[in-house]
């Protein structure tokens, strides 16, 4: 369990703390029906990554954990986490536009905004 802290706290910090980086804050996946999806926060002193499940029908949500590189010239991103879950792709590759993200894998584009809250 204190693995899992060791990892969260820099995501935690680095919200509290200003961030000059564009992938920095709260992502959230743009969803038909303005139902909450995908929330991304990347570990912006690093290369990593955390997901926040879309919330069950309960409120509660899970967490996963992977990587990500950034071209800050071609504001290239590319994400190596099972997003959607097991059986689907793991890597997901897109541009950065501003405040819009939109991630592809496998046939499927997750579109992302910046803002919001996680929780």
């Amino acid at each position: 369990m204190q693995h899992r802290y060791a990892f969260v706290l820099p995501f935690l910090l680095l919200a509290a703390c200003g961030n000059d980086h564009p992938l920095a804050g709260n992502w959230a996946q743009q969803v038909e029906g303005g139902k909450k999806g995908l929330q991304l926060g990347f570990q912006t002193a690093g290369d990593k990554v955390m997901v926040h499940t879309p919330p069950r029908e309960d409120g509660s949500h899970d967490h996963l954990y992977g990587t990500y590189t950034f071209d800050a010239n071609s504001m290239a991103v590319t994400v190596t986490c099972k997003l959607l879950g097991d059986g689907k792709p793991e890597s997901w590759t897109g541009t950065l536009a501003g405040k819009a993200l939109d991630l592809s894998g496998g046939g499927v584009t997750l579109k992302f905004a910046q803002g919001g809250s996680a929780h």
